[in-house]
Order: C-alpha cells, then sequence, then structure tokens
C-alpha cells in the first residue's frame, strides 16, 4: 500500500510539473502593425552589411512596379548593369543596417505602451533597429500590454518584437525604404570598380505596415484571467496598404551625420518612386535573389 502511494504521489508530482513547464513556455504573438519615424545609418559602423540583394531588371537597368519606373541604373552609372549566365541582366545591391530614435509602433494586440529606447554599442538610445534588404525589417522592445488574440489573455511587461515591412517588388513596396532609396548598388566586375556606399543619411517612413511578431517572454503569467476579443488582422494581405505615405516623404540630410556617408550628392527619390514615367515594356519583377558574401 505504501509503495503505491508514493508512486501514485510521484506520477502527481510530475504531472504537475509538466504543467508548470506548459505554462511558463514562450508564447509568439503573430499579428500586423504599423511603424513610423525616421531611419538612419547607426552611428557605430555605418557601413553596408555582407548580405546583396540581386534584382533582375531589363537591359537598361531599369526596374518597374505596377508600370511605374522605381529605379534606373542609368541614372548612376550604366556600368551598375550586368549579365548573369542565362542572359538575365540584373543590378546588385547591398543591404545596411538603420536605426531610429523617434520611431512608434502600433498594433491591434498592443497598447497601454511603447518602444523602448535602448543604446545599442555607442549609439543613441534607439527605439527600433533593423536592417534593409529587399525589405525593412525593424526589431525593438515594447513596454505596455500585449493581448494573445489566440486566447484573449493579457500580459504586460516588455517584449521584443520584430516587424517585417512589406518587400521591394510588392504593390505597396513604396512604403518601405528598400535597397532602391538608399542607392546601395555597386558592381565590382566593372572597370573602375563602383564600390557600395552609403548616399543617404535619412529617411522618414510615415504609417509603414509591417508583419509583427510579438515575444512573450518564459515564465509570464497573464494579469487578466477574463479572455478579451481582439481582432488580430494576420489574414490580411500586407499588399494593401494600411496608410499610403505622403509624397513629401522624401530623403533628406542630417548634418549630424557629416563624414560618416558619401558626399555624393543626394537625388530626391520621391521623383524615382512616386513620379516614375509609365513604361511599355515588359514589366520586370517581382523576382531578387538575395546572395550572401
Amino acid at each position: 500500500m505504501l509503495s503505491k502511494f508514493w508512486v501514485t504521489f510521484s506520477l502527481a508530482i510530475a504531472a504537475l510539473g509538466c504543467h508548470s513547464t506548459i505554462a511558463s513556455a514562450q508564447i509568439t504573438i503573430r499579428s500586423t502593425g504599423v511603424v513610423t519615424g525616421t531611419v538612419v545609418p547607426p552611428s557605430q559602423n555605418p557601413n553596408f552589411n555582407q548580405g546583396t540583394t540581386r534584382v533582375t531588371t531589363d537591359s537598361q537597368g531599369r526596374y518597374f512596379r505596377n508600370g511605374q519606373l522605381v529605379y534606373s541604373a542609368q541614372d548612376f552609372d550604366p556600368n551598375l548593369v550586368q549579365v548573369d549566365s542565362q542572359g538575365r541582366y540584373f543590378v546588385d545591391f547591398r543591404g545596411i543596417p538603420i536605426v531610429s530614435t523617434d520611431g512608434t509602433l502600433t498594433s491591434p494586440v498592443l497598447s497601454n505602451g511603447q518602444l523602448q529606447p535602448i543604446r545599442r554599442n555607442h549609439n543613441a538610445p534607439t527605439r527600433f533597429h533593423g536592417t534593409i534588404q529587399d525589405e525593412l525589417v525593424v526589431r525593438g522592445r515594447y513596454e505596455g500590454i500585449a493581448t494573445d488574440p489566440n486566447t484573449g489573455l493579457q500580459y504586460q511587461g516588455v517584449f521584443d518584437i520584430t516587424g517585417q515591412g512589406p518587400r521591394y517588388s510588392d504593390r505597396n513596396g513604396g512604403t518601405s525604404p528598400t535597397v532602391f532609396d538608399f542607392r546601395s548598388h555597386y558592381n565590382f566586375s566593372a572597370n573602375p570598380q563602383i564600390p557600395p556606399r552609403p548616399t543617404v543619411s535619412s529617411f522618414q517612413i510615415t504609417a509603414m505596415p509591417v508583419q509583427l511578431r510579438v515575444i512573450i517572454p518564459a515564465g509570464l503569467a497573464p494579469f487578466s484571467t477574463t479572455p478579451t476579443p481582439v481582432t488580430n488582422p494576420i489574414n490580411n494581405p500586407i499588399s494593401n496598404p494600411i496608410s499610403t505615405p505622403s509624397a513629401s516623404s522624401t530623403i533628406d540630410s542630417v548634418p549630424s551625420l557629416g563624414g560618416m556617408l558619401s558626399n555624393n550628392p543626394l537625388q530626391d527619390v520621391s521623383r524615382v518612386i512616386l513620379e516614375g514615367s509609365k513604361s511599355s515594356d515588359v514589366q520586370i519583377g517581382p523576382r531578387s535573389r538575395i546572395l550572401l558574401r
């Protein structure tokens, strides 16, 4: 009888332990959000990363989105255009790290809080940081309340967040800064070589839609056991913009970043993206290849 009691007691303890492990597991909330703010290269190591986005273009190095000219190598250097072994024309772009000191994030699953300023390396405290490649990816920490749309349970604390903007080839790709906007094109095979160099010092994001991921840390218990209804638009296609930025969202120079960026004169990117001429050619895209070197 005693051994049977201890067996039963041990099984009960084990069951409780298993339940505790499940209850304290990390939770990932997937939803959508809207990001606004000014993005600049970081003051510490502002150089391009080693990721290359290879954009398929026409023979002139032009890329069109929805019949509008988004990028043309002819505006910069015709030698940027290269041809692969299959006879396809392309232009290579390098990715770039970015930070934002004034960034904001809104989402139906986040409330009563804001992005927290975090000091990374020797940079000024940033609201979010990330990289620009095919699209803008932002990361940060949100302090406030997160609601799990699957259960309706609410959690209060600090949450790691990741937001992914539309790709440059998406219909509303122009609402997100891309390699086109930061002109990170290069061609090491050209003679003379065309190296990638940052020529843009600031970009204003206005209501950029993102696919959002919020991490509820393991061990954080919900502060409300009463489920709260949440309309989670995660299934809405991100190609439907939440808000369209105004045509005044242009690239500006930032004097405080002097010496960090190239002295090449800036051009108005809004002219390229928002006033691109119609093309009767076959539209190029949305193909691209990200190469790691």
